[in-house]
């Protein structure tokens, strides 16, 4: 899926850490649902593959 200037997001979930994440600690990531979190904005999107992983 190619997305272009102007068009909207899909409809999708992803997933954050929390701040106080501990090495070790059961905290689990928080759910994001992509429409709720950015119904009314404008957004500049962009990704970066993980150290150590291949690209």
């Amino acid at each position: 899926m190619t997305i272009k200037v102007g068009d909207k997001m899909p409809a999708g979930k992803m997933w954050e850490l929390p701040v106080e994440w501990i090495a070790g600690c059961p905290v689990g990531a928080d759910e994001i649902n992509l429409p709720d979190a950015l119904k009314g904005k404008r957004i500049a999107w962009f990704g970066l593959p993980g150290a150590y992983t291949p690209t």
